[in-house]
């Protein structure tokens, strides 16, 4: 899929009818390696995907994903804060451009048990991911939708 189609077509979804394969949660740690952070502080960083059931019964708000990646980092600044954003919408995108559904997700972070991140890193943002029958089609979004500017 072209990508500005791509983003066009993605959505929330919350409803998932399966589990993803091996090769489907590579690529998306692949997309999320290949994210943007901040002074290329690339080990400040922890990709976490979590498919234990027992571990995704304790999780809030997962809508019964069946995988979920959790971003985690040393800091909790605005740069690692933005640095999250980014590698979680490259993983979110990945998902989408496989068919799979995929939800950004805040209400899980305090639930995630101590013992799933590594040590001296803290839970910015979550990705709820799995097989959907969700469908991808572009969207006509109003071009006023986000109020833009240039400054010449």
């Amino acid at each position: 899929m072209e990508t500005l189609k791509m983003i066009q077509a993605r959505k929330a979804v919350r409803s998932y009818t399966g589990q993803i394969s091996a090769e489907q949660l590579q690529t998306i740690f692949d997309a999320a390696n290949a994210g943007a952070v901040g002074m290329g502080q690339f080990e400040n960083y922890r990709v976490i995907a979590i498919q234990k059931e027992s571990v995704l019964a304790q999780l809030n708000g997962i809508y019964d994903a069946p995988t979920v990646f959790v971003v985690a980092a040393t800091a909790d600044t605005p740069m690692e804060a933005v640095s999250a954003g980014i590698i979680v919408h490259n993983m979110a995108l990945a998902a989408e451009d496989l068919s799979l559904g995929a939800n950004y997700n805040m209400a899980s972070l305090g639930s995630i048990p101590a013992d799933v991140l590594p040590a001296g890193f803290k839970p910015l943002i979550a990705l709820t991911v799995g097989q959907t029958s969700e469908t991808f089609t572009p969207r006509n979004l109003p071009a006023d939708r986000i109020q833009k500017s240039t400054v010449k």
